[in-house]
């Protein structure tokens, strides 16, 4: 409509599971917690976001369209494009490892981390903003240490949380495109040459990876890395007959 044209989409997402690690890296098939009580490992998968909305772009800028002169040749017939994307965060678990578990599992983090007395799950993540608290993006005077898996040789006092109790960083990008095509005479009268200057992360939006949710790890509940890169910015010419 007036040169606009626009995609948006909206996904919502969930996937459930008890064993949310048994295909993923060094570590995967192995279960977290208590291989024997599915229903106290159920709950959504890591690499799930719940809400993803997307929308693509492209405007036919009105300026100077009409103009049959070198300055409406220069400045007219530009467009913009882009593709906005706004998604949730992961929901992620906190682990523990236990080498002493009934189980005889020595792998990193096979146990859930256990809250301390009083503080309940919605105390875990720490509030404020993400760039306020990548030091302690997890509240962690929330967890202590867990029992002993298997001490009371029944193998009980596994970690008392679930999967998804930590809301990772939600994230939100931009990137843009400028377009602009002369007409060559050369090598046919169907030939131009296309001009991009494309911006990748065009607001130099911070957008942070998720927390170490090892609580063994000295690093626990710290964000240590960006998931996209900076504000890229290229040009291009392709030449098109």
């Amino acid at each position: 409509t007036h040169g606009l044209q626009f995609l948006v989409s909206y996904t919502f997402a969930r996937d459930l599971t008890t064993d949310p690690f048994s295909a993923i890296g060094a570590n995967g098939g192995f279960s977290e917690g208590d291989q024997n009580n599915a229903h106290a490992r159920y709950g959504p998968d890591l690499f799930i976001r719940e809400h993803r909305l997307v929308a693509s772009y492209v405007y036919d800028l009105p300026f100077f369209k009409q103009r049959r002169s070198l300055l409406g040749a220069a400045l007219g017939g530009w467009k913009v494009a882009g593709v906005t994307v706004f998604q949730s965060g992961h929901l992620l678990p906190v682990l523990n490892t236990n080498a002493t578990n009934v189980f005889g599992i020595s792998a990193f983090g096979q146990d859930f981390g256990q809250l301390a007395p009083g503080c309940g799950v919605s105390k875990a993540n720490t509030s404020g903003s993400v760039t306020s608290k990548l030091n302690n993006y997890i509240n962690t005077a929330c967890f202590t240490t867990p029992p002993v898996i298997g001490d009371d040789g029944v193998a009980t006092a596994f970690g008392n949380t679930r999967p998804g109790i930590i809301h990772g960083p939600d994230q939100r990008n931009t990137d843009l495109s400028l377009i602009k095509e002369f007409r060559t005479a050369r090598p046919n009268e169907q030939s131009n040459v296309e001009f991009r200057a494309e911006f990748f992360n065009a607001f130099n939006t911070p957008q942070f990876s998720d927390p170490d949710y090892e609580q063994d790890s000295a690093t626990f509940g710290q964000i240590l890395s960006t998931a996209v890169s900076p504000r890229i910015i290229q040009f291009a010419l392709k030449l098109n007959f």
